[in-house]
């Protein structure tokens, strides 16, 4: 992948979302490709991935990876504005697909705790993010699992946001 891709990678993925005015979902064989924002659907059409995927009464959310602004390393308070943009990144896309963060059921993250780009040490880095975590999703807690990894596809990735929730189809 060329350094153009990465930086339109890097763009899409941490701006802000733009909430698409139209429904851009693509009906598959197994359910429904979820399209939340433009930036989404630039994102499948080069990349060739859905922000979620809703399987029956089931939505599968991809991948959003929260990461410092600038090139400064991430202290508590920027990391835990990063992963605001990140959990509304994620709100866009349950919304799309008709679901909240109420009916999330597993949250599975990957978190580069040994980073360069953060300013604290493992307890920082996870006390902050439940910290914003809990804002988004509170009792009764939903499943999670959380991961060490050295790396996440974003250079300046702290941790990378994966949920499914249960949202049945009236």
């Amino acid at each position: 992948m060329n350094r153009l891709s990465l930086i339109f990678l890097s763009v899409m993925l941490f701006t802000t979302p733009l909430v698409a005015s139209e429904d851009f979902n693509k009906t598959g064989t197994s359910g429904e490709a979820i399209i939340a924002t433009i930036q989404d659907m630039d994102l499948y059409d080069q990349f060739h991935f859905s922000s979620a995927y809703r399987a029956g009464d089931f939505v599968f959310v991809s991948g959003v990876v929260a990461e410092p602004p600038g090139d400064d390393p991430a202290t508590v308070e920027t990391y835990q504005e990063s992963l605001h943009k990140a959990f509304s990144a994620i709100k866009a896309t349950l919304t799309a697909a008709n679901a909240q963060f109420d009916q999330v059921i597993k949250l599975t993250t990957f978190h580069v705790f040994d980073s360069a780009h953060f300013e604290g040490d493992k307890i920082a880095h996870i006390g902050a993010f439940m910290t914003v975590k809990d804002l988004y999703l509170p009792p009764p807690y939903t499943a999670w699992t959380a991961i060490g990894v050295s790396e996440l596809f974003s250079d300046r990735g702290l941790v990378e946001i994966e949920l499914v929730a249960h949202a049945p189809i009236d």
